[in-house]
């Protein structure tokens, strides 16, 4: 794992730097036998990935919402015309006989439409023929590439009198959600994307993998489960992306346990051995 942090300033919550001011408030407080409420949740940057510009957790909902476009773009359709939804009554021409012309389309709708197709577009541009979710890995360490996808993406666009001058898909979920194809999945929302850390504070050089990296570096889906069975290993935390849950395990543990499997590869089992009349355990 690199030294360096996420470009997107993404902060580790309940994690400070020494210099924290509002924690060297809490700590008088509280030698003084009063409460004082920090107002900084964290101020600890949160580490990038490996060979990357930004950290996990954007990593994770970037690729989120990158699977869930084409949904979003459907779900946008059906919106803003109803009767390309509706599967029963259809006229000829494929859609339903209307004695009232439709309404006018939402002006947010028409924008937001229109903004994430030229994201998606460009972007599909870009990486052909590879699709953009395969090209992620090698995007997100490029600076500008990360400034891109975040604007398309990520970013939240506050309204300026009323108006966003700019749709990402993160805007568009927020409002109007994802209509999956897969039914009984949920859609994604900003309170379903929730860390829950189990062990202490990584150390830098020391990175979280999820459960199939985990699987690789243990050699087998197998191996990795069987260390847990025996106790070798614990997760050291939780992800929850999109509903999904997923298991990360700190690097360290898991090289610490692989060592020591490696160390009882070909190791003899314990014999006896009679010398000069005394037994001797080796």
């Amino acid at each position: 794992m690199s030294d360096r942090v996420c470009i997107r300033g993404c902060k580790q919550r309940g994690v400070h730097y020494a210099a924290c001011e509002e924690q060297a408030k809490v700590q008088a407080a509280s030698e003084r036998g009063d409460v004082y409420v920090s107002q900084c949740t964290g101020c600890a940057e949160k580490a990038a990935r490996d060979h990357a510009l930004i950290c996990d957790g954007c990593f994770y909902r970037l690729r989120t919402l990158v699977r869930d476009a084409d949904d979003l773009m459907g779900r946008l359709r059906s919106l803003a015309d109803p009767m390309k939804a509706t599967p029963t009554d259809k006229a000829p021409g494929g859609r339903a006989q209307l004695v009232e012309a439709p309404a006018p389309l939402d002006a947010d709708l028409a924008d937001a439409m229109d903004d994430i197709a030229h994201t998606l577009h460009d972007w599909d541009r870009h990486v052909d023929p590879q699709p953009l979710e395969q090209a992620l890995p090698d995007l997100v360490n490029d600076a500008e590439s990360v400034r891109v996808l975040g604007a398309g993406f990520l970013d939240r666009h506050d309204l300026v009198d009323g108006i966003r001058d700019f749709w990402s898909v993160q805007d568009a979920v927020d409002k109007w959600g994802v209509e999956r194809r897969t039914k009984g999945e949920s859609a994604w929302s900003p309170d379903e994307f929730s860390e829950e850390v189990l062990g202490g504070v990584p150390e830098w050089g020391d990175p979280l993998l999820n459960r199939e990296e985990a699987e690789q570096f243990a050699g087998t889906a197998r191996t990795l489960q069987r260390w847990r069975k025996k106790g070798l290993i614990e997760p050291t935390g939780s992800i929850y992306v999109a509903g999904v849950h997923t298991t990360l395990y700190r690097l360290s543990d898991l090289s610490r346990v692989r060592d020591e499997m490696k160390k009882r590869i070909g190791r003899p089992k314990t014999a006896s051995v009679v010398n000069d009349g005394k037994k001797t355990d080796w």
